[in-house]
């Protein structure tokens, strides 16, 4: 036994010597290790939606601790039903039973850097394996990491609109998406029946995290199947079928249940032109990120006008067209932009489609891509690339402590909140810094995941496909979700006093009716700066 271990210990340092004697992965390890540290580096993860998740993810660990938190199955019920939106909340609850909710919710976001990071790496460099192969002659630490630069392209779009958006599943089912298309692209020609079954579990991760992604992979997949499909190996190609078919269940469950039912919201075409031309995906917070856009969308450009020139002197000099199974990836990448022109912005009660599908012509675009053989092109690509990311991260890194600032001041109140009480937030302004995103809009969630209580503004109860649902028993009477965020001034209080023990507001404007009508039946227990909390007064006028 002591043996085998010792020979098991041998065989991992051996790879991992192998691994980092490679100069690319050094430098993306590095890089990636950077890329950690924004989420590190301040308390609260600036999004939208992330304190919800985190709420909930809460609810669902202590939902059958009644004894502690008894408000939590009086009000929520479980969603049972194999939905999408599962993967991320049932990783932060995990989480939590031993460390705190926000540690929980750091570790969830860097497990999606580093998935979303290394599987599109993995796919990248399994494309482009064999592309350009350094000669033994040439080869030293510097030509190596111009020659395999192209993975680079890949952190710009880390810390992404979605992101910050709080688009926690959806963001985890693109990294487990650009796994499974390397995981298919790697060991397609050898599927047996351990191939299939990781791929399977691969696509059962990228389900429970989104359902957009799930439908892209298997778009791509068919794809790449179709393009290989020779006579030659027919029967063994036709097995792959139902080998495969397994990944297919889930979406069709999920689509006789839900329907295709859409919004029928089109994005005019110029808007469509402008946000996928410019790159918009990375824009959250600052203007200076839509110039950073335009960058790498011309730098997209440009590395494909390399890589079609690349093609055209090949054709010039062998007086035909070779089809490259790689070549295929520029086909997916326009299916993508068809898919994003054509599919409105909601389906089957999910929203943000088209934001979501801008991310995929890019990602798919990148495999495609051919760096020149000459020396002096690629480190020009190799260093507009490191830029790129190194400028990103120093942005991150700088900005997020100023947002870290703001947050801490929302959540500074907290010991004023009783445990196992129902909060109402009124959110006057729901940016604050932030341009594009709401980052104060649920960040009430850092509250009730502390006190174990009640949240009115608990937008994902209030739909059908997420873990959490609010007690159909209180649909009749609990407060307006649409009007608690997108309506506060018009919010009556006098109706639900029975239903809200607090009362949390963000920037109140003062002396105004929606003030008259709080402390009317609250009394002021909290006040620092923008915050301003009030508990619900024994004796009320009960003014409307």
């Amino acid at each position: 036994m002591h043996d085998n271990e010792n020979g098991m210990l041998h065989h991992v340092g051996q790879r991992l010597y192998n691994y980092f004697s490679v100069a690319s992965n050094i430098l993306f390890f590095v890089l990636t290790l950077l890329y950690l540290l924004p989420i590190w580096s301040i308390q609260f993860f600036p999004t939208q939606d992330g304190p919800s998740h985190v709420y909930n993810s809460f609810i669902l660990k202590e939902y059958f601790n009644t004894t502690q938190y008894p408000l939590l199955q009086q009000y929520y019920d479980l969603n049972l039903q194999p939905m999408p939106n599962w993967f991320g909340h049932l990783v932060i609850a995990s989480l939590m039973f031993i460390v705190d909710p926000l540690i929980a919710e750091k570790i969830m976001l860097s497990g999606y850097v580093i998935l979303f990071l290394y599987a599109g790496r993995f796919l990248i460099i399994g494309v482009g394996r064999g592309s350009f192969l350094l000669d033994k002659s040439q080869y030293s630490f510097f030509s190596e990491i111009s020659t395999n630069s192209l993975p680079l392209l890949l952190f710009p779009f880390v810390y992404n609109y979605l992101l910050h958006m709080g688009f926690y599943n959806f963001s985890y089912s693109v990294g487990f998406c650009l796994l499974a298309v390397g995981y298919w692209w790697d060991n397609h020609q050898k599927l047996g029946y351990k191939q299939a079954i990781v791929f399977n579990l691969i696509m059962v991760c990228c389900y429970f995290s989104h359902m957009v992604s799930t439908v892209i992979t298997l778009i791509v997949v068919s794809i790449l199947w179709l393009l290989t499909f020779r006579l030659s190996n027919l029967k063994k190609h036709l097995w792959q079928i139902p080998m495969l078919l397994p990944s297919c269940a889930l979406p069709i469950w999920f689509i006789l249940s839900h329907g295709t039912k859409s919004n029928h919201v089109h994005w005019p075409i110029r808007r469509l032109y402008e946000y996928v031309s410019n790159l918009e995906i990375l824009f959250s917070f600052t203007t200076f990120q839509l110039k950073l856009g335009k960058i790498l969308s011309a730098c997209f450009l440009l590395l494909l006008i390399l890589t079609l020139l690349n093609l055209a002197s090949s054709f010039w000099k062998k007086r035909h067209l070779s089809f490259q199974y790689k070549d295929s990836f520029f086909l997916i990448s326009l299916v993508c932009i068809v898919l994003y022109v054509l599919v409105p912005d909601g389906m089957s009660g999910g929203g943000f489609i088209s934001h979501r599908l801008s991310l995929y012509p890019f990602l798919f675009l990148i495999p495609f891509f051919q760096l020149p053989k000459y020396k002096l092109t690629r480190w020009v690509v190799f260093s507009v690339l490191i830029l790129i990311a190194l400028i990103n991260f120093g942005y991150m890194i700088n900005l997020y402590p100023k947002l870290d600032k703001d947050m801490k001041e929302f959540r500074s109140g907290l010991h004023k909140i009783s445990p196992n009480s129902r909060v109402l937030p009124l959110i006057f302004d729901s940016r604050g810094q932030c341009q594009r995103i709401g980052m104060f809009l649920h960040a009430i969630g850092y509250y009730c995941t502390y006190t174990g209580g009640v949240e009115w503004d608990n937008y994902e109860a209030n739909t059908d496909y997420f873990p959490i649902l609010f007690n159909p028993a209180f649909k009749d009477v609990r407060p307006n979700l649409s009007i608690i965020e997108t309506k506060p001034r018009e919010m009556k209080i006098a109706p639900y006093v029975d239903l809200v023990d607090f009362i949390y507001t963000w920037s109140l404007p003062m002396d105004s009716t929606i003030q008259k009508r709080i402390e009317a039946n609250y009394q002021l227990v909290f006040e620092k700066q923008r915050t301003r909390i009030y508990k619900r007064s024994l004796k009320t006028d009960h003014i409307n």
